[in-house]
């Protein structure tokens, strides 16, 4: 049920921690090189994360536990609201809306380092609509992010 482990261990709570520390971070990065910039747009609009899911509806005669779960737990929640998270290994990263990198691998040394799965990935930019001081991205690299949210 939880690919990731039980979500109340201390090893799942810590990488959510970091997840979440790692996220505030680069918010507030993309943040000062906004106001850098003079910018006072938002953070989002430039950097966002999801989670793609599914939502089951209940179909007549479908298994049930033989159990019901506990009341107020995780389960519980998870059986009610009949929504999971779907696991895909897939990653893109755009990079001051210029360049693409889209793979199978996670953007970091460790999986990227050739030493372990195969992986594949592409990158991608558009030399005619760089960043120049007179005028910000306009291809499709920069119209991916929006198109997204």
């Amino acid at each position: 049920m939880w690919p990731e482990g039980v979500p109340e261990s201390a090893t799942v709570q810590a990488v959510l921690d970091w997840q979440r520390r790692t996220m505030e971070m680069m918010y507030k990065d993309v943040a000062a090189a906004l106001a850098a910039r003079g910018s006072t747009q938002n953070p989002r609009e430039y950097l966002s994360f999801f989670c793609l899911g599914n939502r089951e509806p209940y179909v007549p005669g479908e298994h049930a536990p033989p159990e019901r779960p506990e009341l107020d737990s995780d389960y519980m929640r998870a059986q009610q609201a009949r929504r999971f998270k779907i696991n895909v290994n897939a990653n893109i990263m755009i990079v001051d809306d210029e360049y693409i990198i889209v793979g199978s691998a996670n953007v970091n040394q460790r999986s990227m380092d050739g030493g372990r799965d195969t992986e594949m990935a592409m990158g991608a930019y558009q030399p005619r609509h760089l960043d120049t001081p007179n005028s910000w991205p306009r291809g499709q690299v920069h119209q991916l992010a929006p198109a997204t949210t």
